[in-house]
C-alpha cells in the first residue's frame, strides 16, 4: 500500500500518460501554472523559519545561491551551446538556466535527512533573487525574443500567490498522508501536461530527444556526483552536502516549460523539449539517489549520537 504514496510512481505515470495520450492543449500553459503554483503552496505549507536565522548562516546561504545561480546555471548554459544553432532549443536551455532551483530540493531534502532549515533559508534566498536574475538572464541571452517583464510577472505570480495562500492555510494542519498524495497528483498533472504537450514531436523526431536526454543526463549526473564526493573530502557536513547539491542540480524544470510555452507557444514551440527532458531526468536521478546516496555518503553514527545528545 506504501507504493501509492512514493513520488517515482507518479512520475513514471505522468509520463506514460504524456506518451500515450498526448495533451494538445491550448490552455496547457495555464493549467501548468495552476500546478506550479498549487505545487509551491502545499511543498510550503507549514514550514516556518526565523529571518535572522539568515544572520546566522549567511556563509551557507550565501553558498546554496551561488550552488543554484552560478555553478547550475553555467553547466546548463554550457550543455545548451551544444545546440545553439538550433534557436528553439537554445532558447530552451536559456530559460532552464534562467529559473530558480525547484521546490522539490525541500523535498529531497527530507527525504534525504538533510538541514531543513538550511534548505529554506536558502530556497527562499534563491527566490527572492530570481525576482532579478531570471528576467535579467533571459533578456541578456534572448534579447526581444522573451519580454522580461512577462517573465518576471510569471515569476512574481509564482512565488507571491503561494506565499499568499499560506498565510491562511498555515492556520490548518494538513494530515501528512493527504499533503502527500495531493502533491503526488499535481506532479502526475505537472509532468502529463509537459510531456503530451509536444509529445508528437518527440515521436517523430526521436534523434533529438535522445540527444536533450543525454545531455541532461549529463548535465544533472556528473555534476552532482563530483559535489558528493567533492563536498565530502572538504568534510562538509552530510545534512548540509545534502542541500547543496540538490541546489546545485535541481532546476525548476516545470516553470522553465511553462514560460517557454507562454512566450513561444507560436514563434518557437519546441523550446520547451530542453525543460520537458530535464524534469524527466530530474526525477531519475533523484530516484537514484534516493537508492545510492547513504551508500556513497553514509550518515556519522559518531556525529548522529553526539547530535542527539547535544539536543
Amino acid at each position: 500500500m506504501r507504493i501509492i504514496f512514493d513520488v517515482k510512481l507518479w512520475t513514471v505515470l505522468g509520463i506514460i500518460l504524456g506518451f500515450v495520450i498526448g495533451f494538445d492543449h491550448p490552455d496547457a500553459p495555464t493549467m501548468l501554472i495552476i500546478t506550479l503554483m498549487m505545487q509551491m503552496t502545499l511543498a510550503l505549507q507549514g514550514l516556518k523559519f526565523d529571518f535572522s536565522d539568515l544572520k546566522n548562516n549567511r556563509k551557507e546561504v550565501l553558498l546554496c545561491f551561488l550552488c543554484c545561480f552560478l555553478l547550475n546555471t553555467g553547466i546548463t548554459l554550457l550543455t545548451g551551446f551544444l545546440f545553439i544553432e538550433e534557436t528553439a532549443l537554445w532558447y530552451g536551455w536559456v530559460m532552464l538556466s534562467a529559473v530558480p532551483c525547484a521546490i522539490s530540493v525541500m523535498t529531497m531534502t527530507f527525504y534525504m535527512k538533510g538541514d531543513m532549515k538550511l534548505g529554506m533559508l536558502g530556497f527562499s534566498f534563491i527566490y527572492l533573487g530570481a525576482l532579478i536574475l531570471t528576467p535579467l538572464i533571459t533578456h541578456l541571452l534572448m534579447g526581444e525574443a522573451a519580454s522580461w517583464v512577462k517573465i518576471l510577472e510569471y515569476v512574481v505570480l509564482f512565488v507571491v500567490i503561494p506565499v499568499a495562500i499560506d498565510i491562511p492555510l498555515n492556520k490548518v494542519t494538513i494530515p501528512p498522508l493527504i499533503k502527500t498524495m495531493a502533491l503526488n497528483i499535481i506532479i502526475l498533472a505537472m509532468v502529463f501536461i509537459s510531456v503530451g504537450f509536444r509529445r508528437d514531436y518527440i515521436i517523430e523526431n526521436p534523434d533529438i530527444a535522445l540527444l536533450l536526454l543525454v545531455a541532461n543526463l549529463f548535465r544533472i549526473f556528473v555534476p552532482s556526483l563530483a559535489m558528493l564526493f567533492l563536498l565530502k573530502k572538504m568534510g562538509v557536513e552530510r545534512d548540509k552536502g545534502i542541500v547543496y547539491i540538490a541546489l546545485g542540480t535541481w532546476r525548476n524544470s516545470g516553470l522553465a516549460a511553462t514560460l517557454c510555452i507562454v512566450m513561444f507557444s507560436t514563434t518557437y514551440p519546441d523550446a520547451l523539449l530542453p525543460a520537458v527532458l530535464s524534469l524527466m531526468v530530474e526525477n531519475l536521478w533523484f530516484v537514484f539517489m534516493q537508492g545510492t546516496f547513504n551508500k556513497m555518503w553514509p550518515v556519522d553514527s559518531n556525529r548522529s549520537v553526539n547530535s542527539e545528545l547535544g539536543n
